[in-house]
């Protein structure tokens, strides 16, 4: 019986780290700034990959990564730091470079990205 609930917390402690994880290296196929609601009161930055997206969160829509949002109730230094989040995506896809991300949960159905590295290939 013991064995079984250290098994159940470990399984526990686990499910959280199953569901953030790194891509792979990968080269961008498009960038991309969309506004989300018809208002256009939300938008944000998303990256297209050349291949197939990873999935940790099960998110429902895999067409790219969300990196980053604003909303016209945020203040003009959240805009400036959306904008510096892009640079360096944009960066990887005009110089060819790879890129992985750090992917996290889902916004607006999509995999969320939270941290962006590059390298030459």
């Amino acid at each position: 019986m013991k064995k079984i609930v250290i098994a159940a917390f470990c399984l526990i402690l686990s499910v959280p780290a199953m569901a953030n994880t790194w891509t792979n290296w990968f080269t961008i196929d498009s960038l991309g700034y969309d506004l989300y609601n018809q208002g256009g009161s939300e938008s944000y930055f998303y990256i297209v990959p050349s291949g197939t997206i990873e999935n940790p969160g099960s998110c429902t829509d895999t067409s790219h990564y969300v990196l980053g949002s604003t909303h016209s109730s945020h203040t003009v230094a959240d805009s400036l730091n959306k904008k510096e989040v892009s640079k360096l995506p944009t960066l990887a896809y005009t110089a060819g470079w790879q890129i992985r991300l750090y992917v996290s949960g889902c916004y607006h159905n999509r995999p969320r990205a939270y941290t962006v590295e590059v390298k030459k290939p």
